[in-house]
């Protein structure tokens, strides 16, 4: 899973990269709708369509040249979706997960 997910933030690059985590573990990247490149905002449609298929078990992205630390922003999309956060650096790959128990 690790590997698709690098992929996407490579292709994505320099904008974030972003999906989701379902049940079995594997990763369903998503279209970054964010305006500018170091944020990123799903497309509602996709992100309920997912959530009508899928149940989801996390939320991924990734902070371009920068590091893990979850914004306010992150912060308060993880808690009011009730998942956690998977953020990674881009490009080294280190991982911050966010539980939404502990925002």
């Amino acid at each position: 899973m690790i590997d698709e997910i690098y992929k996407h933030f490579e292709e994505e690059y320099p904008r974030e990269g972003c999906g989701v985590i379902i049940e079995g573990d594997k990763f369903i990247p998503c279209k970054n709708i964010a305006e500018d490149n170091y944020s990123f905002k799903f497309c509602p449609e996709e992100y309920i369509s997912l959530v009508m298929k899928y149940k989801i078990k996390a939320i991924v992205h990734d902070h371009v040249d920068a590091p893990n630390t979850p914004s306010e922003t992150d912060l308060n999309n993880c808690k009011v979706l009730n998942l956690p956060y998977y953020i990674f650096t881009y490009p080294d790959m280190s991982l911050n997960i966010v539980d939404p128990k502990e925002v």
